[in-house]
């Protein structure tokens, strides 16, 4: 079996009072697991699919060691890579952030502002990290898994019922 850390699931959190979101539990212990025990959440912006992920701290030696194999890879077979513009796409977007024991962190302004995020996020586990979505950009996302829209637009329906915004 892998040491690999791999998120599933999905859940909703509305920021509080402050503006902070809370890191689902169990993906909260796995961030915490990933980061060497440290209450550290790194967060970037998923280039393809409008969203944010986030992920442990082992996470983003990950992705750096993955450019080293591509470069390998691409000298073997005498293709051309760009390893340092590979290096600026996976890494210079991530934002490390604490999050306390009850899983409350400040989602940075740059990434809710890039991918749409305000009040609300939906957490969505697919592996090696996990997404954070706007929940009417999941909804509106045609790629997402139907159930997965479905759960959102049940909530935002509920939320809007309620006087929600």
């Amino acid at each position: 079996m892998s040491d690999a850390i791999l998120y599933s699931g999905n859940a909703i959190s509305v920021a509080d009072g402050k503006g902070r979101f809370v890191l689902p539990l169990e993906m909260r212990r796995q961030v915490k697991q990933a980061s060497g025990g440290e209450n550290r959440l790194c967060l970037s912006i998923h280039m393809a699919n409008g969203c944010a992920t986030g992920f442990g701290l082992s996470h983003k030696q990950f992705l750096f060691d993955e450019v080293a194999e591509l470069e390998r890879l691409a000298r073997e077979a005498n293709r051309p890579f760009n390893g340092d513009l590979e290096r600026e796409n996976r890494l210079s977007m991530i934002e490390d952030v604490n999050f306390d024991d009850g899983g409350r962190f400040f989602l940075h302004p740059d990434i809710k502002e890039e991918v749409g995020i305000t009040d609300a996020v939906f957490f969505l586990g697919v592996g090696l990290y996990f997404q954070l979505w706007d929940p009417k950009a999941l909804v509106a996302s045609p790629d997402r898994p139907a159930v997965i829209r479905n759960k959102a637009k049940r909530w935002l329906d509920a939320r809007a019922a309620e006087g929600g915004k």
